[in-house]
């Protein structure tokens, strides 16, 4: 035998035993996760959220694993529920009062409560998230910044037998961690957003989708929107996400991504900085409209929007939005007209009790989403 050949027989041997070893010590790629699929980092997330777009679980799956007991699908699909803060002219929560207090009516129809729970109840709650990519390094970095702040504010704020659970989006909704009593999990969850690889933000589409995926919970169910309010290319129209906000069960408690650019350098280097990444331009004109659409979306489900300019405002926010959560009573009733017309039925709370504020009596207001569309044959 040549040496050549000696040769080609010692190099074949070490491709065979050599590489092998080699490549066993690269770094598996990050996992890319779909817009229906379930991501938690520790593996043991509810998979609720992700069960509402999937009906190939049986009743009884769907049951154990449900966030909390009594925030299980609804038995009866005519139970109409709803979150109710009741308050004083100047904003202080009205606590302990009881069914018997208010009075609900439907389209001017007087109907029966059927449920009612009583505030400094648990919790359910979904933080949708906005992580897009602007380009520019800095201003990357303190978007996100900005996001990790609120959210380990908001987590402080968990107490035992809380739900919590988040979703992204930029083009499409992502599911990054189902609800979950842990709180480690949950803030493990928001280092999917540290790295943010696409320019859109599909704001419409992303709340039409955590609608659908929150409708059938009951209890008190909220969601906290941290977003620019700015949308790119959405399937869903902005009318459309309004006439769903009227009917929603979720209340929305919008916290305003980006003030912080506008506070610094203004409303115009802000519009061309926000809007760059985008491939558009955008003018302090388009930064208004997206303040006013988180304005609406909150508003038209009985829920508080905020514009953080600093970051010594968020820890207020995050207390007033807990506070406002656990304040809320949760009334359900079994509307009396049965007609499956798909019309717009619209919801009035009405409250009778004698609050006494600094020895007067309190004019009292009530805040509730408007009304919901019945559902059609």
């Amino acid at each position: 035998m040549n040496i050549n050949c000696i040769f080609k027989i010692v190099l074949f041997t070490m491709f065979i035993f050599i590489l092998p070893a080699s490549q066993s010590s690269i770094p598996a790629e990050s996992p890319s996760y779909p817009a229906d699929s379930i991501h938690s980092p520790t593996g043991t997330a509810n998979r609720y959220l992700q069960r509402q777009k999937d009906n190939g679980e049986t009743e009884a799956q769907q049951e154990q694993s449900s966030p909390m007991g009594r925030t299980s699908i609804s038995v009866s699909t005519d139970l109409v529920t709803m979150q109710v803060l009741v308050t004083d002219t100047k904003g202080n929560v009205i606590t302990g009062l009881k069914p018997e207090n208010f009075v609900v009516y439907e389209d001017k129809v007087k109907q029966e409560i059927t449920h009612f729970e009583a505030i400094e109840a648990n919790i359910t709650t979904v933080l949708l998230v906005e992580y897009r990519k602007y380009g520019d390094y800095y201003i990357d970095n303190e978007f996100i910044r900005q996001i990790y702040s609120i959210a380990e504010y908001f987590a402080r704020n968990l107490r035992k037998g809380d739900w919590a659970g988040v979703i992204g989006y930029d083009m499409k909704p992502i599911i990054l961690a189902d609800f979950t009593q842990n709180k480690l999990e949950f803030l493990d969850a928001m280092r999917a957003i540290s790295f943010p690889a696409m320019s859109e933000h599909n704001l419409f589409d992303a709340l039409m989708d955590t609608f659908d995926r929150t409708q059938e919970i009951e209890g008190k169910v909220s969601i906290i929107l941290l977003s620019t309010g700015l949308n790119s290319f959405s399937k869903h129209t902005y009318e459309e996400v309004l006439d769903r906000c009227r009917e929603a069960h979720a209340t929305i408690y919008a916290i305003s991504l980006g003030q912080w650019i506008r506070a610094r350098y203004g409303e115009d280097v802000a519009a061309r900085y926000m809007g760059v990444a985008g491939g558009f331009p955008l003018t302090p004109i388009d930064l208004s409209m997206a303040d006013a659409r988180l304005r609406y979306f909150a508003e038209y489900t009985g829920g508080n929007s905020y514009y953080p300019r600093q970051d010594g405002e968020i820890p207020k926010i995050i207390n007033n939005i807990s506070a406002l959560l656990r304040s809320q009573y949760s009334i359900g009733y079994v509307s009396t007209n049965t007609k499956k017309d798909g019309k717009f039925r619209k919801i009035k709370v009405e409250v009778n009790a004698k609050v006494m504020v600094n020895g007067k009596e309190a004019k009292l207001k009530v805040k509730t989403r408007e009304g919901y569309k019945a559902a059609e044959l």
